[in-house]
């Protein structure tokens, strides 16, 4: 079980809220996706085992749990969209690079010759391209599964018209639905979330 821990982050210890018959209860999830949804990315959590909520909940003498419940309209902790921010000023300079970009693909076979580059929408819906000035980077950013390719960087400007991109994105970090759950072998097949893979 997930719960929340309360405000002021003391250890040890679960939030408790009222309900609107003014009872105290505990909120917990029974999984991070559903936590992430009703409070945000952001939120604060803690795992715990059945017989230790039981035991917060008889210490602090609450006698309700809320399993997997949307308390708040608005989530007390949202995520930022990396994509809305301003671009950071560097705080020293960059190290040399080798002169190399590399770019999420769609999977790439022996001996295929022409490569499709696999675009992300902004929150307009406009596909940009993405580009990390290493291979680390890219993994950190995309996930270890994303396949992808290294171009030169003079290549950039003509590869985003024939991509289609409305524009490039320099070292993003993916949230985690748009990254790839397992290793891709065939895009033309659905995957068991939904997309392609």
């Amino acid at each position: 079980m997930l719960v929340t821990p309360p405000e002021g982050g003391q250890p040890g210890g679960v939030e408790v809220r009222r309900t609107a018959r003014q009872d105290k209860a505990v909120i917990a999830y029974s999984r991070i996706d559903l936590l992430v949804g009703a409070c945000g990315a952001g939120q604060p959590w803690v795992q715990v085992t059945r017989d230790q909520l039981i035991a917060f909940c008889e210490e602090l003498k609450v006698g309700t749990i809320t399993l997997d419940a949307v308390v708040d309209v608005t989530p007390r902790y949202p995520e930022v969209d990396s994509r809305e921010l301003p671009p950071l000023e560097p705080m020293e300079p960059l190290e040399e690079h080798d002169d190399l970009l590399y770019v999420p693909s769609r999977p790439v076979k022996e001996g295929q010759y022409g490569v499709e580059l696999e675009l992300q929408p902004d929150t307009g819906g406009r596909p940009l391209l993405m580009a990390y000035t290493s291979a680390q980077l890219l993994a950190a950013g995309c996930g270890e599964f994303q396949p992808w390719v290294a171009i030169r960087v003079d290549d950039i400007e003509e590869i985003v018209d024939e991509s289609g991109a409305r524009g490039v994105l320099i070292n993003p970090v993916l949230a985690e639905e748009s990254r790839h759950a397992g290793p891709v072998h065939d895009w033309n097949r659905r995957s068991l979330t939904g997309g392609n893979q």
